[in-house]
This record gives C-alpha cells, sequence and structure tokens, in this order.
C-alpha cells in the first residue's frame, strides 16, 4: 500500500505542471551554476598556472645580486581551486588567491576575487550548493504543503481512511512519492556535476570522489529531512493554507534570516581584529618582543656575545663565516615565534567563528549542511589555513636558503658579495599538497552530527503525525 501511494504521488507531482515549470527552473539553475563554476575554475587555474610560471621565470632570470636582497624581491606563490569547488565554492572568493613570499615579512593572502565583483554579489553567488540548499527545499515544500493538509480539506483523506489504509502508509507513501520525484529532478543534474567534476579530478581522484560521495549523502539527508517535516506538518494542519504559512516561515528562517543571524550573532560575540591593528601590534612585537621587555636589539645583541664566546673571539670580523648572513637567519627566527603567535591566534579565532556558526544549525540545517558541505568540498577556512601555512613554510625554507648562502659563502665583512641564477634554480617551486579526507572529516563532523540530529527528529515527526493523523481527522 505504501509503495502505491508512494507511485500515485509520484505521478500526481510530474502531472502538475507547476511542479514540472519550477523543476525545470531549478535543473536549470543547477546546470547553469555547475558549468559557470567549472568555466571559472579552469580559468583561475589557467591564469594563476601561467602567473607561476611567470613568476618562476623571473625569479630565476633576476640577475646578480646579494643574496639577502634576493629575499626582498620576494617571489609570489598561487593556491590551487579545489576540484569540488565546481560544486561549492564556499570561502575562495573571499579569502584570496597569492600570497607574496619576503623576507622578515609573512603576509597574507592577496587578491581576493570578491574584490573584483559587481554589487550583485551581495545577493549571493550561484553555485549548484547554494540552489540545493536554498531552492530544493522550497520546490519540496510547494510539492507538499498540501499533500495531506489539501485532501483533508477536500474530503478525500476521510474517505481513504474508511477504506482500511493506515495513517502510517498514507504519511509514509506521501513522502516516498514526494522524494521519488524531487530525485528524478536531481538525477539529470547529478549526472551532469558528476560528468564535470571527473574532468576536474585529475590527481587523487579516490580522495575526491570520497568528498563527493559524502557530499551527495549530506544533502540526500538535507533534502530528506525537509520532505519529512513537509509531509508531517501537512499532516498536522487542517488546511493547505495554514499548512504552507508554517512551512514558508521555516523556509524563510533557514534559509534567509539564520544565516546572517548567526554570522552576525558569532562575529559579534567572538572578534577579529581590524587588519591595521593586526598588522601594526604583530610589528609591534617584531620589534619589542612578545613579552614587551627583550626587544629585538637587545635579543640581537644577545646572540652576539653568545656568538663570539661560542668561537672564542671577540670582533664579528674574525669568525669564519659572514656574521651578517648569521645574524639574519636569527632574525628570521625570532620574527617566524611572533607571526606563528599572531596569526596562530587570528586563524585560530576564525576557526572557532566557523565552527560556531556550524553549531548554530542546531536551530537551522542549512548553516550545519553549509559548513559540511565546504568542509567536504575543500574550499572552507580550515583548508585555506593549511595552504597559507604551506605557504610560509615555503618563505621559511626558501629564505634560509639565501641566508645560508650568504653566511657561507660571503667572506666576513665583504657587502658587495653577490650570487646568481645558479642559487635562484636551487629554490624549489612550491607545491602544495591538499589535505587528505580524514582532515576534511575532522572539519566537518561536528556539522555532520547537527545535521543527522535534523534528520532523526524528521523521521520522529513524521512518524508521529502518522499516528496522529485518524485523531485529527476525527
Amino acid at each position: 500500500m505504501i509503495l502505491t501511494i508512494a507511485r500515485k504521488e509520484f505521478v500526481d507531482a510530474w502531472r502538475d505542471g507547476r511542479f514540472r515549470v519550477g523543476a525545470l527552473l531549478v535543473l536549470v539553475l543547477l546546470v547553469v551554476a555547475g558549468l559557470l563554476a567549472r568555466q571559472q575554475v579552469e580559468r583561475a587555474q589557467a591564469e594563476r598556472a601561467s602567473a607561476a610560471e611567470l613568476e618562476r621565470r623571473n625569479w630565476v632570470e633576476q640577475g646578480n645580486k646579494n643574496s639577502h636582497s634576493a629575499g626582498h624581491y620576494g617571489v609570489n606563490v598561487f593556491k590551487e581551486s579545489s576540484p569540488l569547488a565546481v560544486f561549492d565554492r564556499g570561502v575562495e572568493p573571499f579569502v584570496g588567491t597569492a600570497v607574496f613570499l619576503e623576507a622578515h615579512r609573512q603576509n597574507q593572502v592577496a587578491f581576493l576575487p570578491a574584490q573584483d565583483a559587481t554589487a550583485m554579489r551581495r545577493f549571493g553567488e550561484l553555485s549548484a550548493a547554494l540552489a540545493l540548499q536554498v531552492l530544493v527545499p522550497l520546490l519540496v515544500i510547494l510539492l507538499a504543503f498540501g499533500a495531506i493538509a489539501g485532501e483533508r480539506e477536500s474530503g478525500t483523506l476521510r474517505q481513504v481512511l474508511s477504506l482500511g489504509v493506515s495513517p502510517s502508509a498514507i504519511v509514509l507513501g506521501k513522502a516516498l512519492g514526494l522524494l521519488a520525484s524531487v530525485a528524478a529532478l536531481l538525477a539529470p543534474a547529478a549526472a551532469i556535476l558528476a560528468w564535470l567534476l571527473a574532468r576536474a579530478a585529475g590527481p587523487g581522484a579516490s580522495e575526491v570522489w570520497t568528498r563527493a560521495g559524502w557530499l551527495a549523502a549530506a544533502y540526500g539527508a538535507y533534502v530528506t529531512l525537509f520532505a519529512a517535516i513537509s509531509v508531517a506538518v501537512s499532516a498536522s494542519t487542517r488546511n493547505a493554507r495554514t499548512s504552507l504559512t508554517i512551512l514558508l516561515t521555516f523556509w524563510a528562517v533557514n534559509c534567509i534570516v539564520a544565516p546572517r543571524l548567526a554570522s552576525d550573532v558569532v562575529h559579534g560575540s567572538l572578534p577579529t581584529p581590524k587588519l591595521a591593528e593586526f598588522e601594526t601590534e604583530m610589528q609591534k612585537d617584531v620589534q619589542d618582543g612578545l613579552d614587551g621587555h627583550d626587544s629585538r636589539s637587545k635579543q640581537l645583541e644577545a646572540f652576539t656575545r653568545k656568538t663570539l664566546q661560542e668561537h672564542g673571539k671577540s670582533r664579528v670580523e674574525e669568525l669564519p663565516f659572514n656574521f651578517q648572513g648569521h645574524v639574519m637567519l636569527e632574525s628570521e627566527r625570532l620574527a617566524s615565534v611572533v607571526f606563528d603567535h599572531h596569526f596562530g591566534k587570528l586563524w585560530d579565532r576564525i576557526q572557532e567563528q566557523d565552527r560556531a556558526v556550524a553549531l548554530c544549525g542546531v536551530a537551522a540545517p542549512m548553516l550545519a549542511l553549509r559548513s559540511a558541505s565546504m568542509a567536504f568540498a575543500g574550499t572552507d577556512f580550515a583548508h585555506h589555513r593549511r595552504f597559507a601555512r604551506a605557504a610560509e613554510e615555503h618563505r621559511r625554507e626558501f629564505v634560509r636558503l639565501l641566508n645560508e648562502d650568504l653566511k657561507y659563502n660571503a667572506r666576513p665583512g665583504d657587502h658587495r658579495y653577490t650570487a646568481g641564477r645558479e642559487l635562484w634554480e636551487r629554490l624549489p617551486v612550491f607545491q602544495f599538497e591538499p589535505p587528505p579526507f580524514a582532515f576534511a572529516w575532522s572539519e566537518a563532523r561536528r556539522s555532520v552530527l547537527v545535521l543527522l540530529g535534523w534528520f532523526a527528529a524528521s523521521i520522529l515527526g513524521l512518524v508521529w503525525s502518522a499516528t496522529r493523523l485518524r485523531a485529527v481527522v476525527a
């Protein structure tokens, strides 16, 4: 009986012209969003690859100069987009695409795509993920609000129950038919997105497909919980108008109000420093020390005395190496301690904000889904932090090699020493290895648990509405 009712609901849905129009619009938006995202990702990857090649050529062809001067000449490294950015771009448009590596400074990632966007971005960026998070639940509501409430108004529900059909069969059959209709709608879009992903996967394809599988499961749970809630509300209200009002209010709070409200509340309770304040405070600590008492000059004076004592010399000119290069190595080490402290605090705070917003998913399932989606797609801040950290490690290795060349190859006191192409070519090309799926899961598990809580609650609500269906009609 459940399957019979589900089949009838499926057929009725596809006979409904309103559903066909709505389904076509959603399908077109999903496909267009995927194709546009793929075009953007391919163009960005080509531009960054070209820029990286040009940057390397400029570096190795910079000519002869002092090793430390070359450290100030610096290099740019570029962030590659995640293959799953074709589905969910996450925070990528807002966190930058390139970082300039130079001596004495840890720079933030720059060149944010959002800076070049039009004012239309304030309404959100079209993506397949956004369409599934916002538009598909609305379509489910419009399809399901009258599934049972409408039959109650017309009197057909009483007739069906009088024939001995159980309330649970009606409720579950309606829900299954609804889900089958939505699945039939999403199948073509899923096939196209899978094809786009196959083109973008490249090396490490198994990791990408694992992430994609978890994305599919998360979105499947999200659509299912909306279907269950919609049918449960329809079964529990006396008319379709009341059912539609309740469901549209829930949709608006979940998809429109909650994301903005949660972001504002979390940012207010867990604020981040302004960029100018952050840079000023960090540079102050570089000069004065983290404790404010042990300044850079005092630390380097103590380092000089220690070095002279270790080598039994009275003047730096007597040391068996170039003392300027030796001091530069120590200076970078001291600065790195300050950089790690300040950037660590900043990045920790941003991740605290992200996790707090994800926990707000207890009140609105879209928040939990959005966090899990970005984590599995590799486009959340935690993945960006891994890139920024890898870039900083590369900067330190890059500067260390230059300062060691100055220390060991320049004669003591020689301020005219220069290095050339042989040294520049020794510096490795920056390569970033994306974190494994285990890392994505560690970031997504809280959101997944919240989403599973909503899923379980919606199923329980559906079952409860079935047990109450007869009493409501009586």
